[in-house]
């Protein structure tokens, strides 16, 4: 039988183990209960208008993205060579574990984080990618496109040629230079090739023959620069393939004006109308007038000028109206641009014009040369100058005779005949002489008499003795040795003169 105190316990432990059941198989309170929470507003119990306590910030949405990735550089440029291995950085900051990386060469992708579409593309850990062995072909534009943001970043890379131009060191293949009138400068061309190269240059498609060392080197120094120097330079790096490679490079030079003449001096006659002018050319362009006296002359009724284009020259004639013994004298016909200033010389006056050499006939030893000359005064004299390469002292001979040319006005025609008395290159030149006075000289025209068989010998001092004692040389001089010198030709008195010189050589 149980007792009242053993019941009491019992009752005891079960209310205890039914609690510790309760807290292990009890249910949680679903959302949809009307349980309320701690902060659950009971309203208005303190008499409160409802405000938020004093201090008390509401609630806010935390962006747990970050910053979104940048580039410091947006655009960068890269120069390499063929052949080269490029690294194309695509260094981003703020770069997060969500971003991905995609690159582009224009609009076409080529890799996708670290795995490349092409062999030659290698993508690497820090998003960077690598081009193996470029060539020309890779050159252009590549992005780097940080997504989903689609940040970007540029980078232009460029391949130079299997051949370039410098110029100074810089790099000018397939471009134009502008240089100045005394300027220094180096053209080099180089290759980029495995393979032995012979570096050939041209210029305005003529070959360029340099020195050796300069040719090994494929360089050309162009010192003083000058308008000659201006053209097309092209360059071939000969590989021995059926492409080489090949680049050029046009040079501009800027100089100062180039000035001529044909006529320094120029006839005219009282009350007539005169012209003088003067070729150039100048780059940049030139402005030109005439000067006389130190005065720079004025268009006006008395002067008017005229500029054209002339056979490759730019010219410009001073016209003289009503000429009168005032306006002869020196005219400087003047030319200027950016780069210096240049000036030719001409002579106005009533004298005749320096004769022009035309042509000429040689038969024999008998010459016939002809020359020009410019003068609306009638001729009344001609004088020829002529002698033998070595002489001191010219022999004269007077033309009296003289012709219009084909019936021109103002232009005449001298002819004359000579017999020269020896062989090898002659020396003549002329003035004229008209009614006011003489001209200048003409320049000194040189022909050559070519030596025939008789004459080779001669002059080779191959005279056998008998001709020697003909000529009146060696043994005793008597009235014999007289008359056979006078039985030679005039032209064997210079032979016996060689004959002499022979015979002292001998003794």
């Amino acid at each position: 039988m149980i007792k009242a105190r053993d019941s009491t316990w019992l009752l005891l432990i079960c209310l205890l183990i039914g609690q510790f059941y309760v807290l292990c198989h009890g249910s949680p309170i679903e959302e949809e209960t009307d349980y309320q929470g701690d902060d659950y507003d009971y309203g208005d119990t303190d008499g409160d208008d409802g405000d938020n306590l004093e201090g008390a910030d509401p609630p806010e949405n935390q962006d747990l993205s970050g910053s979104p990735p940048y580039f410091d550089q947006t655009e960068l440029r890269i120069e390499a060579k063929p052949g080269d291995d490029v690294i194309l950085n695509c260094d981003a900051r703020n770069f997060q574990i969500n971003n991905a990386v995609m690159w582009y060469k224009g609009t076409t992708i080529i890799a996708n984080g670290q795995n490349s579409v092409s062999n030659r593309v290698e993508g690497m850990k820090n998003n960077s990618i690598l081009l193996r062995g470029v060539t020309s072909h890779d050159s252009g534009e590549y992005n780097c496109a940080i997504l989903p943001q689609n940040v970007r970043q540029i980078t232009t890379l460029r391949v130079g040629a299997r051949l370039s131009i410098l110029c100074d060191d810089r790099d000018v293949t397939d471009r134009s230079q502008t240089f100045r009138q005394g300027d220094h400068h180096k053209l080099e061309c180089r290759t980029y090739l495995s393979a032995e190269t012979s570096i050939k240059w041209s210029f305005n498609g003529q070959r360029v023959e340099s020195s050796p060392e300069d040719t090994a080197d494929g360089i050309i120094v162009l010192d003083n620069v000058d308008e000659m120097n201006a053209g097309v330079y092209q360059c071939l790096g000969d590989d021995g393939s059926r492409d080489p490679p090949h680049g050029m490079v046009t040079i501009d030079v800027h100089y100062s004006p180039k000035v001529s003449t044909h006529r320094h001096h120029v006839n005219t006659e009282h009350g007539g109308t005169a012209e003088m002018y003067c070729n150039y050319r100048a780059n940049p362009i030139a402005i030109s007038f005439f000067i006389k006296d130190g005065k720079t002359l004025q268009l006006s009724e008395k002067y008017s000028i005229k500029n054209s284009f002339h056979n490759g020259h730019n010219r410009t004639t001073l016209i003289v109206k009503d000429v009168d013994v005032g306006d002869l004298g020196e005219y400087l016909c003047h030319v200027e641009n950016a780069i210096g200033s240049n000036e030719a010389k001409i002579h106005l006056s009533y004298d005749p014009e320096t004769p022009q050499f035309e042509d000429m006939t040689i038969d024999g030893t008998k010459v016939t040369m002809h020359w020009l000359v410019r003068s609306l005064q009638p001729l009344s004299e001609a004088m020829l100058d002529y002698k033998l390469t070595g002489s001191y002292t010219w022999s004269t001979v007077s033309v009296l005779q003289t012709q219009r040319h084909n019936q021109t006005g103002g232009i005449w025609k001298i002819t004359h005949q000579l017999d020269l008395p020896a062989r090898g290159l002659w020396h003549a030149r002329v003035k004229t002489r008209n009614t006011q006075g003489w001209s200048n000289f003409s320049p000194d025209h040189d022909f050559r008499l070519a030596d025939d068989d008789a004459s080779n010998e001669l002059i080779d001092m191959n005279l056998p003795p008998d001709q020697i004692m003909r000529a009146g040389i060696g043994g005793s001089v008597g009235g014999g040795a007289a008359s056979a010198l006078q039985q030679l030709p005039a032209g064997s008195f210079f032979l016996a003169g060689l004959s002499v010189l022979w015979l002292r050589l001998r003794l």
